[in-house]
């Protein structure tokens, strides 16, 4: 009879073989902290695979959290910052 810790053992490197990685891993790869991506995993939906109580995420999960969580830039706000840089100051009267 296999002991339950053997048997994790064994769900991981087949996980691991199939391209897969812990919240750990892949916190470091997207580049924020655990706790913040566990959090999206559990509140905001970010897709995932579960293996019992463990979570997994692939490298299309990671791709499209990057998504998910990208910021598309406010053209109005980028014009304004464009032609304020463009002005040349106002002559101090002499």
């Amino acid at each position: 009879m296999s002991t339950p810790n053997a048997r994790t053992v064994d769900i991981d490197s087949l996980m691991r073989r199939d391209g897969y990685m812990k919240p750990k891993e892949a916190a470091r790869q997207l580049g924020c902290g655990e706790r913040c991506l566990l959090d999206g995993l559990n509140r905001h939906g970010f897709p995932h695979t579960r293996m019992g109580r463990a979570k997994w995420l692939s490298q299309d999960d990671i791709r499209e959290i990057r998504n998910l969580c990208a910021v598309p830039a406010d053209r109005s706000k980028i014009a304004r910052l464009r032609r304020a840089q463009t002005k040349t100051p106002a002559r101090a009267a002499a």
